[in-house]
């Protein structure tokens, strides 16, 4: 964290995209910055302002007036140079001559378009450095998988740090003697308790809530509601446990399993922790940060902030500890990239703390371990790259999904098989059953991009074509349309 002129507390990195931008727009050229969210931006906004003048600044932001808005657009159509900052959709601003496109911290998920066609905004930013030149900047404490493929490729170089700087990182376990359901080893402890002499203290945890995760307390059995089979969840203790889906209220719940009516609370939210902590640091401030309890600052003064990942809030000064809890959990997540993302949010968390504060990282081991406590996020991304290229998991190769009736999927990858015969034997994964239609995966090589593409494109137009009148006694919707999206985020079949 840094300070400016004015006391606005912001991260360093946004002095430094700052920086840049100012430069181009120094040398006559406008600059184009997303960001994932509205903390990102409030942030490089901040930092921005106190470099250039008001006029040469545009703020791209949903959140605007409708006339706000227009006349940002049309400032971006003037000749005059100029600095837009805003979410993904920022990287199409149509700004007169680009010298910069930057992205912060692209592994956010946020940074993703949901809608279709799906178009991250890391590579519309490729595109459009490549048709209107200019620099592209791709910064964040770690880097993906994506941007490392880019650096090994040579479309994209890397810039170290002319000096390194990086956190104290621990790697914290139970000790000798200590019970293995501690939460919060003693080491981590002893480390808070002296941090709040001086100021706050970061803990991160998985979840928000209390308790996000019940179970039957005799046979362990997942919890779940009898009327929609979702999961259940305790708002406080002693509280009657709800579905996370439904929202109904399961008074008279069974165990499916074992017919026990007793439940237990397997995990502990934002809200369980704060106050588990509160009682073990008595007289201390604690605030809660997640989804429910949105705060962006806190002072200098000594408190404990439990925070959800990604909305850790900026601290004056630095965090004094940081505290990552739930690691392991968060590794337990079924996900391709789980790795990557687990190292991401606690990086981004460490970089919150204050020059030389330590950051424990609670009850994990392995490769992202030590790449968060030797800040060698690069060469964890390069050994990630490596490993998926033997498997041809992406972002090694691309990857299309068509899901929609079996018959039209089937008629697609035939059509697909004639029209690019260069794809082996294992490049379709599927087709499987996913909900009321089937689902396969289509991975293939960077180079054979624009005539897959294509072919999958022609497959859904004649499908659309075909299926104008739907037949006889057969309702059209969604399980009935052939779609194709290219490079999904989710690989789950």
């Amino acid at each position: 964290p840094a300070q400016l002129e004015d006391g606005t507390v912001v991260g360093s990195w946004a002095i430094l995209l700052a920086a840049a931008a100012t430069r181009v727009l120094a040398a006559g050229r406008s600059a184009v910055i997303a960001v994932p969210d509205h903390r990102d931006r409030a942030q490089l906004e901040a930092a921005l302002l106190s470099r250039i003048p008001a006029d040469a600044f545009v703020r791209d932001d949903a959140k605007q007036s409708g006339p706000a808005r227009y006349a940002a657009f049309l400032r971006t159509l003037a000749d005059a140079p100029c600095v837009v900052i805003g979410n993904r959709s920022t990287v199409y601003a149509p700004v007169a001559d680009l010298g910069l496109v930057a992205l912060w911290d692209d592994g956010d998920p946020l940074l993703a378009e949901p809608l279709s066609p799906g178009v991250h905004a890391r590579d519309a930013a490729l595109l459009r450095q490549e048709l209107h030149g200019g620099a592209l900047v791709f910064a964040g404490h770690t880097r993906t998988t994506d941007v490392e493929r880019l650096v090994a490729v040579g479309w994209v170089r890397e810039l170290p740090a002319a000096r390194r700087l990086s956190p104290r990182v621990v790697l914290s376990a139970n000790r000798e003697g200590e019970s293995r359901a501690a939460r919060v080893p003693s080491s981590a402890f002893a480390a808070a308790r002296e941090a709040l002499v001086d100021g706050p203290v970061l803990v991160q945890v998985a979840r928000p809530g209390y308790a996000p995760v019940l179970v039957c307390a005799k046979c362990r059995h997942p919890a779940r509601c009898p009327h929609c089979g979702g999961p259940l969840h305790a708002a406080r203790q002693g509280a009657v446990p709800t579905c996370t889906w439904c929202g109904r209220a399961a008074h008279a719940w069974a165990c499916p399993e074992c017919s026990s009516t007793l439940l237990r609370m397997a995990s502990s939210g934002s809200e369980r922790t704060a106050d588990e902590l509160g009682r073990a640091f008595p007289g201390t401030r604690v605030i809660i940060a997640d989804g429910d309890h949105p705060v962006a600052e806190v002072d200098g003064r000594p408190a404990l902030v439990v925070a959800t990942r990604g909305v850790e809030p900026l601290a004056t000064g630095g965090y004094r500890a940081v505290i990552l809890l739930d690691g392991d959990r968060m590794l337990m997540a079924e996900d391709l990239r789980i790795g990557e993302s687990c190292l991401r949010w606690w990086s981004n968390a460490a970089a919150l703390a204050a020059p030389g504060a330590p950051v424990h990282l609670v009850g994990v081991g392995g490769e992202v371990a030590r790449a968060l406590a030797t800040w060698t996020q690069a060469a964890y991304a390069r050994a990630e790259l490596a490993d998926r290229a033997p498997l041809r998991m992406p972002p090694t190769v691309r990857v299309a999904a068509v899901e929609g009736p079996r018959r039209a999927v089937d008629t697609a990858l035939a059509e697909l098989r004639q029209a690019v015969p260069e794809l082996d034997a294992e490049a379709v994964l599927g087709p499987l059953a996913h909900g009321e239609s089937v689902r396969a995966l289509v991975r293939f090589d960077y180079g054979l991009g624009p005539r897959v593409t294509e072919s999958l494109r022609a497959s859904v137009v004649s499908h659309a074509v075909k299926g104008r009148r739907p037949a006889k006694g057969r309702t059209p919707g969604a399980a009935h349309t052939l779609k194709v999206r290219v490079d999904v985020p989710d690989l789950d079949l």
